[in-house]
């Protein structure tokens, strides 16, 4: 037997490793996410998000307080919650676009019942009004099963007040940009983990979370934070050719058949993220 590996056999275990310790690092110091699917909680399941939040998770009711002081200064936090939120709804609008109103529904609910509470301390420290009656329009307007049109046009102006409220937190950091990505991805992570098992949807819900957040990834990486230097710019399109190198796993948003796909083609894009960022940091 040789006593040198080939290129291939080293960069598999690189990998392996880099995935390992971007896991690794997620679970020690990953983002408090703070929410769940209902179909989890019946099936005893952990709650996705929650999971992922481990130190500091939101229950509905309780906890919101502690856990939104937390985003009052931690900008890649509080920007990671809203894009949570922002995937709840990207999922909740595509799906309502393609006529399945019911599986929009309880995505266009989710933001509301299950997340918004833990971000009003964080609004209110830093001055901004929030957005709660647009999340309850856009709702009711999903439920009333008004036109594409006119629900395009309540998603369009909650958006928008989401994105004011992002103007709250330091957008212009390439790196806290950069680490909203990989927070975003290793929640999508978790999300895909729980919606897909052995090739098969176990839960349709997390699965269509799983590439609401992913979406949100791909925005961030096209935000105008990395274009003030071209090593930031080099850094983005690192960022946008990984989260492109994702869309496969989701062939359907409503897969009638299996679907060929594995979460841990998530987490490393996520560790990819993490590297890709390095040059970011201060």
């Amino acid at each position: 037997m040789s006593k040198s590996m080939s290129s291939n056999q080293t960069n598999q275990i690189h990998w392996k490793t880099v995935i390992a310790l971007g896991t690794a690092t997620w679970l020690v110091t990953g983002l408090l996410a703070g929410c769940g699917s209902e179909e989890g909680a019946r099936s005893g399941q952990v709650e996705s998000e929650d999971t992922a939040a481990l130190t500091q998770p939101v229950v509905e009711g309780k906890g919101a307080a502690a856990a939104g002081a937390g985003l009052t200064t931690d900008d890649a936090a509080y920007l990671t919650r809203l894009g949570l939120i922002r995937g709840h709804l990207a999922v909740g609008y595509a799906l309502y676009q393609r006529d399945l109103p019911l599986l929009s529904e309880t995505h266009m609910k989710h933001p509301r019942e299950e997340i918004y509470a833990s971000v009003v301390p964080a609004f209110d420290a830093r001055g901004c009004d929030g957005f709660a009656s647009d999340l309850t329009s856009l709702t009711e307007a999903v439920t009333a099963r008004v036109t594409h049109e006119e629900v395009a046009v309540v998603y369009e102006g909650l958006t928008a007040n989401i994105a004011r409220c992002e103007l709250a937190a330091d957008t212009n950091d390439p790196a806290v940009v950069a680490k909203v990505i990989e927070n975003l991805l290793r929640t999508a992570g978790v999300e895909y983990q729980i919606g897909v098992v052995d090739g098969a949807i176990n839960n349709l819900h997390e699965y269509q979370d799983a590439w609401g957040f992913t979406q949100v990834a791909g925005s961030w990486a096209r935000s105008t934070a990395f274009t003030d230097r071209a090593s930031a710019a080099a850094v983005a399109a690192q960022l946008q050719d990984i989260i492109a190198g994702l869309e496969g796993l989701w062939p359907s948003l409503n897969p009638e058949g299996g679907v060929d796909g594995d979460a841990a083609e998530i987490f490393g894009a996520a560790a990819r993220v993490q590297i890709a960022a390095l040059p970011l940091q201060r």
